[in-house]
């Protein structure tokens, strides 16, 4: 893995493969793995590779305010996605950046120098996906955005897709989170899954495209990210407006407008998708009862949450109970 990091402007980061205990929690099936630490906190990267194709994922542990200073030694052309808090970058060619919590976008960078501003202590997750120039002129879906990108790439000149991140929505998610788990399976796997999102990822911007950007100040996308945590940490707990803005220090409308633009949902919608993905991965293989999944993600009544599951997957819980572990 051909980069170098410095944090504070100052400290060129040492990378080892012998990781701190507390990194291991994130680790990822299949990946090789490298980490630096310091004051700051801890960095780990994990590499997954295919046929040209190779996928980064990025935690960052920070004990405080940081800024990282990242290098790289070789254009980049990269499918990225900000999966957790909320950063900002500046790369050289194309300026400020603000990624929010699960933004994305397609960049390319003839040159990788960019800085990377963590405003608060924290975690912060990031995947890359980096493919070969190629790909662009494969067969892709339609966007006339892509015209004036592919030839920006061809002059090598700093690139990205659309001038304003997008807000993956859930079905978006799911194929990121089934992609880092990819590593598992065979290479072939990986590389069609990693081509499948990008052709995903650009029939979403043509259907749904974002042309304003996230109008929340960090500090208000900060609340909203905690106040999203908490939902996800408990899930018996059966969250009400009126709790998350005295969480928040929201009112009402910055809270729903807010969870709009960072997760395109309501508060109430977000929580029952969460405990919804939730009981599907714990019914799969026969670990746990109907019941006890019910019970697990906030419902005291089993009927409703059989009702509610067969209307989300519009198949029953004791179907899915019965299926094998993915």
């Amino acid at each position: 893995m051909q980069i170098k990091l410095i944090a504070d402007n100052y400290k060129e980061l040492s990378f080892t493969d012998q990781l701190p205990e507390m990194l291991t929690n994130y680790l990822i099936p299949g990946a090789s793995s490298v980490s630096a630490s310091g004051d700051f906190g801890h960095v780990l990267f994990q590499q997954l590779q295919t046929e040209g194709i190779s996928i980064r994922l990025q935690h960052f542990l920070m004990n405080r305010g940081c800024t990282i200073t990242m290098q790289e030694f070789e254009p980049l052309l990269k499918l990225r996605f900000h999966l957790i808090n909320h950063l900002h970058y500046h790369i050289e060619g194309l300026g400020n950046l603000l990624f929010y919590e699960q933004g994305y976008n397609l960049l390319y960078f003839p040159f990788q120098n960019h800085r990377i501003h963590f405003q608060n202590a924290g975690v912060y997750f990031s995947i890359d996906i980096h493919y070969p120039v190629y790909v662009l002129s494969q067969k892709l879906p339609p966007l006339v955005l892509m015209n004036d990108f592919h030839k920006k790439v061809i002059q090598q000149q700093p690139a990205m897709l659309t001038p304003v991140n997008q807000v993956a929505n859930r079905p978006l998610l799911t194929q990121v989170y089934q992609l880092m788990q990819a590593g598992k399976r065979p290479a072939t796997s990986l590389h069609a899954r990693s081509l499948t999102l990008l052709t995903s990822c650009l029939e979403n911007i043509s259907e749904n495209p974002m042309w304003e950007p996230v109008s929340l100040s960090m500090d208000e996308a900060q609340a909203i990210y905690q106040a999203r945590t908490k939902m996800e940490a408990d899930l018996k707990k059966d969250w009400t407006l009126k709790e998350l803005t005295l969480l928040t220090g929201l009112n009402d409308y910055k809270l729903k407008t807010g969870f709009q633009q960072l997760y395109q949902s309501s508060p109430a919608d977000y929580l029952r998708d969460v405990r919804m993905e939730k009981a599907w991965q714990l019914l799969s293989g026969k670990k746990f009862s109907v019941s006890q999944v019910a019970s697990a993600v906030g419902y005291t009544n089993l009927s409703a949450f059989s009702k509610a599951f067969k209307k989300y997957y519009n198949i029953t819980a004791r179907e899915r109970s019965k299926e094998h572990v993915e």
